[in-house]
């Protein structure tokens, strides 16, 4: 049996400054209207680049809410790290661990349980770890375009002119000495972020002699 605590899209829990967890505040796009979140660890502030850089991803909540969770004849509570909403209309919980102490068997059991519990639910878990977020080169070109992203320079008209200027993929520093004066770098940078420009983010680090090509429709 799974038992619910509801509220209106608050954490469930509190988050304060303690000798055990590196809370960490995060600014997001998706989550909490824009408004900084607190997180648990620094690995959860890595996953939240991963949920605002996924197309999929419509929203997200941190510390969504608390379950009781039947494990044998015990019951415990667990509160996931996050819900995550998707524009296809399904709906995670995500919890974000170390690998070594996911494979405990008490988070075994505890993670077990929930999942069985969510079964006719609607929504799913999903177990991430360190290997899955510290993926490189993907997870440094998306700290290094954050800022862009949840804070983009754009004008849609000059997109569109520069675009047509340039049909070729070409190298990101030979791209900005041919747009010249029409876009500043932190114009280009937006559109790298936001995916008018389009590089593969997962099998080459972003530096200037990366190949980039316009991706406007």
């Amino acid at each position: 049996m799974l038992w619910i605590r509801l509220y209106m899209n608050t954490p469930a829990r509190k988050l304060k400054r303690s000798a055990v967890k590196n809370i960490v505040r995060f600014p997001p796009v998706k989550a909490n209207g824009g408004k900084s979140i607190l997180v648990e660890s620094i690995l959860e502030s890595k996953y939240c680049l991963y949920l605002e850089f996924d197309s999929s991803v419509e929203e997200y909540f941190p510390q969504p809410r608390t379950f009781t969770v039947s494990v044998g004849a015990e019951l415990r509570t667990y509160t996931p790290d996050f819900e995550v909403r998707y524009v296809s209309g399904g709906r995670k919980y995500v919890e974000v661990k170390p690998s070594e102490r996911a494979k405990s068997e008490h988070y075994q059991e505890l993670f077990a349980g929930f999942e069985e519990s969510l079964e006719n639910t609607g929504a799913s878990f999903l177990l991430v770890d360190e290997t899955e977020i510290y993926q490189r080169p993907l997870l440094s070109n998306y700290e290094k375009l954050y800022q862009y992203r949840k804070r983009p320079t754009l004008d849609v008209r000059n997109l569109h002119r520069c675009a047509e200027l340039i049909s070729l993929a070409m190298p990101l520093s030979r791209l900005i000495a041919k747009l010249g004066d029409k876009a500043s770098l932190r114009e280009i940078y937006s559109w790298l972020a936001l995916g008018f420009l389009t590089f593969d983010m997962r099998s080459e680090e972003l530096t200037m002699s990366t190949e980039v090509r316009f991706n406007v429709h």
